[in-house]
């Protein structure tokens, strides 16, 4: 089994935050929102409409990434600006909770490589048969898994189900009490700012005489995003070496990604997973020094390289 340490000087140079790199990764997305729509302004064409939708669902997949980030409390150097941003500019545009999605999401890391880890159910599956994964894959662009999101994420903004990214349906107990109860629950969880944010893009649009472009936020949320992280669970943790050992050199992949790939699936480094996986503290924009230095070590297990996200949909399905 393959195993690998770092200094405690080289682990203190990986783990160094920056308040200046943390915005500039907030403000690609950002960038990529405001360009979605400006396309539309300037050029009103169907073609231009495909693009905004790419690029709005990319932003999200950002927003999803920057979340992640500042969970680990890892894109700031300053505390407080990791909870305010990954809070009000990541996770509630895209009807997220970070302060739930961290609690949920470092039980992952607690327990990765192990049955009890809640995640494994995404991915433990593979390989499947082409027919198989062809049918997840429909249900994503169709919509179906993006509407059953919104609702998901609104009873778990209201303390209605127990948060989970899974699929599984889990009631929170004890429940709130009442109408009123689930209404406190909901503004307690800021819920009604994930509203809020909804009618404020919504509201810009329209200020600028074009409010319907907010349905191309919607179909970027409802049929584009569910793919584009289907496809990035696929490549994080599917038929790696040894879903089951506790070494995240073995239960975790790191991939090579093009520009399409990094847009879309991948924003941020997360392709650099088992890179994360070994050293979750870092700030992502250290992973790929620390993948040179375990690539160079010779540590990483063939299974758990790939040339490409597309690439491993491929081990992913049987044959």
């Amino acid at each position: 089994m393959s195993t690998y340490s770092l200094s405690p000087a080289r682990r203190a140079e990986l783990n160094l935050k920056s308040n200046w790199r943390g915005t500039l990764e907030v403000a690609k997305d950002w960038a990529l929102v405001i360009a979605g729509f400006a396309i539309n302004l300037a050029w009103p064409h169907p073609l231009s409409y495909v693009l905004s939708v790419f690029l709005l669902a990319s932003a999200m997949a950002g927003f999803a990434i920057l979340q992640h980030e500042t969970a680990h409390r890892s894109l700031f150097a300053t505390p407080s600006l990791n909870e305010w941003i990954g809070e009000y500019l990541a996770a509630l545009p895209i009807l997220q909770s970070m302060p739930s999605y961290r609690a949920y999401h470092m039980t992952h890391h607690r327990l990765a490589g192990t049955p009890d880890d809640p995640d494994r159910i995404m991915t433990e599956s593979y390989p499947v048969s082409p027919g198989s994964l062809k049918r997840k894959i429909w249900r994503d662009i169709s919509g179906q898994t993006g509407i059953k999101s919104i609702i998901g994420l609104m009873g778990m903004y209201a303390g209605y189900w127990k948060y989970e990214l899974t699929g599984k349906v889990e009631r929170l107990m004890p429940a709130p009490q009442g109408v009123s109860g689930y209404a406190k629950k909901f503004i307690g969880n800021n819920g009604h700012i994930a509203i809020l944010w909804q009618f404020a893009i919504w509201g810009a649009l329209y200020a600028l005489g074009n409010g319907w472009l907010y349905g191309l936020w919607a179909i970027a949320f409802i049929f584009v995003l569910p793919t584009c992280m289907r496809i990035r669970q696929i490549a994080d943790h599917a038929v790696v070496a040894d879903p089951l050992s506790k070494n995240p050199l073995m239960h975790a992949r790191t991939t090579s990604a093009n520009w399409f790939e990094k847009l879309l699936f991948a924003p941020h480094y997360e392709h650099y997973h088992l890179e994360h996986h070994f050293m979750p503290t870092a700030p992502c924009w250290h992973l790929p020094k620390l993948h040179a230095e375990l690539k160079a070590a010779g540590v990483i297990p063939e299974q758990n390289q790939a040339s490409s996200l597309l690439s491993v949909l491929r081990r992913a399905t049987t044959h």
